[in-house]
Order: structure tokens, then C-alpha cells, then sequence
């Protein structure tokens, strides 16, 4: 429970630290975009459609979150992998690039960032946890947020250059893909009440004497099937 709690808070620094970071000085990412003699027109109206964009995104995740083939884990994962690639294309091919092409791309960044771990990244929390301890630990990892958040505010405050702000965006996003694929599970299709049986055999002393679907392979992070593995444990 330790293990998930910290997984999941130290997911929630990395995600608030690019998304959050990327919103707070959205006027700034869209003035690195459309050139400094943009006007107040063209910076609100390329504002009002990434927003348009980004509650497409959000729609889109909601519609596809639920497919077995898809799920919560690789949805979060191809969020970050590619807001991460778009992030890193804004950051070092934005003097080669014209205006109008970047802040596509910096749209397409918005759609991915909500379909993907803007969705995710507070549903399986709130999945992963046993029903007594949800509440608490869904809590402690979304207050850890607030660090990211905190982190993000002093980092793009000082960073030196455009560039800059979509490079943090960008190694954070691919950090935490990383960080997804090595801790987090992926309940897709898991009946909850497994989650619960598990963790009262646990609290028993019997853990390694649950064999349900909560065990699956499926429903493991990497980390914790090679834990099962190493401790010789039939997959």
C-alpha cells in the first residue's frame, strides 16, 4: 500500500510539473508559437481553440478508456510518449518550424495531455487502492500534485528561454511514461471487489495466499510481476 501510495504521488509530481506548468504559462507557450508581434486577438483566439481542443481530448479519453484493447495504463502512456515527442519538436525545431505549424502541434499536445494522463492519472488511483484506504490514499497522491505544481511555478519562472519551457514539458512527460510503465497497474476490466479481497487477506498475514484475478499478470505493473517472479511465484 506504501509502495502504491508513493508511485502514485510521485506520478502526480510529474504530471502537475509539465501539465500544469504548461497551462499556468499557457500565454507564454502561445506568444513562443505565434511570434512576438502577435496580437491580443490571435493569442486569445489560439487560446479559446486549444481549450476547444483539449475538451475534445478529455471527451475522446472518456469514449476509450473502457476498451480492454486500450485501458487506463497504455492510454496513459501513449499520452505521455507523445505529448512528450510534440513537447521536444516545440522545444528544439521551433526556429525551423513556421507559427502556424507549431501551434498545431502545441494543440495536439493539449488533445494527447487530455486523452491520456489528464484522465488517467486521477481514475486509477482511484481504482488501485482497497475501498477503506481509497479516500486517504487517492488524497495523498492528488496533495502531492501540489508539489508539482510548486516545482513547475519555480522552474518556468526561471527558465531562460522559450525553448526551455517545452524541454521541462517535454523530459517530464517522457519521465513519467517511464515511471507508468515500471509501477503503475492497470485494472482494465478488474471487478474492484478483488482489489478489497486481496487487501483483507493481507491485513490476515495471508497474502501470498490470495490467487485471484488481482494477481493476473494483466493487472501488474512491471515491477511487481518481476517482484512475484523473483520470489518464484507461477505466472
Amino acid at each position: 500500500m506504501i509502495q502504491a501510495t508513493l508511485s502514485h504521488s510521485t506520478l502526480y509530481v510529474q504530471y502537475i510539473t509539465a501539465f500544469y506548468g504548461n497551462k499556468l504559462f499557457q500565454s507564454t507557450f502561445l506568444l513562443a508559437l505565434t511570434g512576438e508581434n502577435a496580437t491580443l486577438t490571435q493569442i486569445s483566439g489560439a487560446s479559446a481553440i486549444n481549450a476547444f481542443v483539449a475538451l475534445l481530448g478529455y471527451y475522446a479519453a472518456a469514449l476509450i478508456v473502457d476498451k480492454p484493447t486500450i485501458g487506463r495504463l497504455r492510454l496513459q502512456q501513449t499520452g505521455f510518449v507523445i505529448t512528450g515527442t510534440l513537447f521536444l519538436i516545440c522545444g528544439f525545431l521551433s526556429e525551423h518550424l513556421s507559427s502556424t505549424t507549431l501551434v498545431i502541434i502545441y494543440l495536439g499536445s493539449s488533445f494527447f495531455g487530455q486523452c491520456g494522463p489528464n484522465c488517467t492519472t486521477f481514475l486509477i488511483p482511484a481504482e488501485v487502492f482497497p475501498t477503506e484506504m481509497r479516500t486517504v490514499c487517492h488524497g495523498i497522491s492528488a496533495s502531492a500534485g501540489k508539489l508539482g505544481a510548486l516545482i513547475a511555478s519555480i522552474l518556468f519562472t526561471f527558465a531562460k528561454t522559450d525553448n526551455a519551457l517545452f524541454l521541462i514539458s517535454g523530459y517530464t512527460s517522457f519521465a513519467a511514461a517511464i515511471f507508468t510503465f515500471l509501477t503503475i497497474p492497470d485494472l482494465t476490466t478488474l471487478d474492484l471487489y478483488e482489489i478489497d479481497k486481496q487487501w483483507r487477506m493481507i491485513l490476515n498475514g495471508s497474502e501470498y495466499e490470495y490467487d485471484g484475478a488481482a494477481v493476473d499478470p494483466r493487472h501488474l505493473s512491471y515491477l511487481e510481476r518481476r517482484k512475484r517472479m523473483n520470489r518464484g511465484v507461477v505466472m
